[in-house]
């Protein structure tokens, strides 16, 4: 592979991906590509004692941004968006720039203390569902594609809630509500025109309308919402990008919402490949129509609740199909804090309370082992999916001889050896 001064070259006419052009090459230029040493953090955070000890731990970490949270017994909290970030003037690296001018090159990163960061908020909580982790006034340039609907609920919840359990936080880590429909179900509710909708449709319609914005396993009117949205958001702007480049960002979800909530002429709404002015309304009922006509089709397949519809799997790391788990019923979706897609969602759960003695709850989408001929190659799939947890043995000094122990391994002068690092396993589980 190529190399250059602003990273390798990641795209060549070997890809096939459509992103070159008369024979010009991509490279990218990427702080994972930058040497660093994130095992030093693990390391230091292991031995962490208070805010002091974690504060310096994640300044060994250099890999593109992550969310460090913090939280110890005596009432502190913080959060940071620690690694190293290019600090970059508004649109920097947004789109394909010259790389024969070196004016584009990155110049500096952001100085560690000038991260985004929380420590002791206000409001008393700290929360990132991968919103944006600066507001306006923030100086630096952060990119633009921070999806915000996550962060909403989540802080929306948290504000809401009192003296809250250990039970509380599992029910918001699973919790289904899609606010990004609570936002945009009005633009179809308020500008469908129903008289003008087939009996199937009409019928949907009354799904959505009647719909409590929650994607539970067998609700039908996310799948209504799920499949109108995205016929509307083709017939916005599908005429406009006809003859962009097959690669290419369309706007946001938000920027969209956004736009209609702010403008119900929203430029985008009209068809200019037609000669008539379309309206929202025009927009949103063929998107229904259109979405009708699949959701008849999931129907007679039995295939319309949105578990079914969705369709989540958990899939093999080769893609071998006989060792993943497929059409899972379970809620949730890109926009709930139970964020299940199709092929995606949340691979650990956890939830600790710093109580005198620490306990803590846990649970992953899969099992403790890697043999797909073991009773505990996928043992804890179903929990996952039902929203249960597992207690977690949260191991002191003094159990360092326990029968819980199940094997011991450690590290001296450059190689193995079976002692001094603990594999703890919860005897729960098993």
């Amino acid at each position: 592979m190529a190399y250059t001064v602003f990273g390798p070259v990641m795209y060549d006419k070997s890809f096939s991906g459509g992103i070159t052009t008369n024979n010009e090459y991509y490279a990218l230029k990427w702080t994972t590509h930058s040497p660093s040493n994130e095992i030093k953090i693990f390391q230091q955070l292991n031995h962490a004692k208070n805010y002091e000890d974690y504060s310096l731990a994640v300044l060994n970490l250099h890999t593109p941004g992550q969310n460090c949270a913090f939280a110890s017994k005596n009432g502190d909290i913080a959060i940071r968006t620690q690694g190293d970030w290019p600090a970059k003037w508004k649109g920097q690296g947004d789109f394909i720039m010259p790389g024969t001018d070196s004016s584009y090159m990155w110049q500096t990163m952001i100085p560690m203390d000038e991260t985004p960061f929380q420590y002791n908020p206000e409001r008393g909580f700290i929360s990132s569902a991968n919103q944006k982790p600066a507001d306006s006034a923030y100086p630096y340039y952060l990119g633009r594609n921070y999806p915000p609907y996550r962060g909403q609920i989540v802080n929306r919840k948290l504000a809401a809630m009192q003296n809250i359990t250990a039970e509380d936080m599992m029910a918001l880590q699973t919790s289904n509500y899609d606010v990004f429909a609570e936002t945009a179900l009005p633009i179809f509710i308020n500008n469908i025109r129903k008289e003008d909708l087939d009996e199937d449709g009409k019928k949907y319609f009354v799904l959505l309308k009647n719909w409590d914005r929650n994607n539970e396993v067998n609700s039908i009117g996310a799948t209504v919402f799920e499949t109108s949205w995205s016929y509307f958001e083709q017939l916005v702007f599908d005429d406009e990008y006809a003859n962009a480049p097959k690669v290419i960002n369309r706007p946001f979800e938000s920027s969209l919402v956004d736009g209609i909530l702010g403008d119900s002429a929203y430029k985008f709404i009209d068809n200019i490949t037609t000669h008539q002015i379309e309206t929202l309304a025009d927009i949103a009922t063929a998107a229904l129509k259109q979405a009708t006509v699949d959701l008849k089709a999931a129907e007679i397949k039995g295939k319309l609740t949105w578990a079914k519809w969705k369709g989540t799997s958990i899939n093999h790391l080769g893609k071998i199909a006989p060792f993943s788990q497929t059409d899972l019923l379970i809620g949730g979706g890109k926009h709930c804090i139970n964020a299940t897609r199709k092929n995606h969602g949340p691979s650990w759960r956890m939830v600790v309370e710093l109580t005198e003695k620490t306990t803590a709850y846990g649970v992953y989408p899969g099992g403790q082992s890697g043999n797909p001929g073991s009773k505990y190659y996928d043992n804890f799939i179903n929990s996952w999916v039902e929203g249960k947890y597992f207690p977690l043995w949260m191991m002191t000094k003094d159990e360092v001889s326990s029968k819980k122990v199940k094997w011991i391994m450690g590290c001296q002068k450059g190689y193995f050896y079976t002692k001094h690092f603990y594999v703890l396993l919860a005897p729960t589980i098993k």
